[in-house]
């Protein structure tokens, strides 16, 4: 994958690729503040997107610090 901003085919892909890993039991994380004070993209390159913590059972996405 390139580094351009992530979309949703792109995270539908990866999504699918995931679950022939692990179970659908994993929580959904966001590193982010809640006030939405700024806005990130995410790229397409999953390992400076994302990560998948398997002993919490945690799949936490981040967005890209350009």
């Amino acid at each position: 994958m390139s580094h351009g901003i992530m979309t949703v085919t792109d995270l539908k892909q990866v999504l699918t690729e995931l679950t022939r890993d692990i179970d659908g039991n994993f929580d959904i994380w966001l590193s982010c503040d809640e006030e939405g004070n700024e806005f990130l993209p995410m790229f397409r390159n999953i390992e400076r997107s994302m990560a998948v913590d398997k002993d919490t059972k945690r799949i936490i996405f981040f967005p890209s610090h350009r």
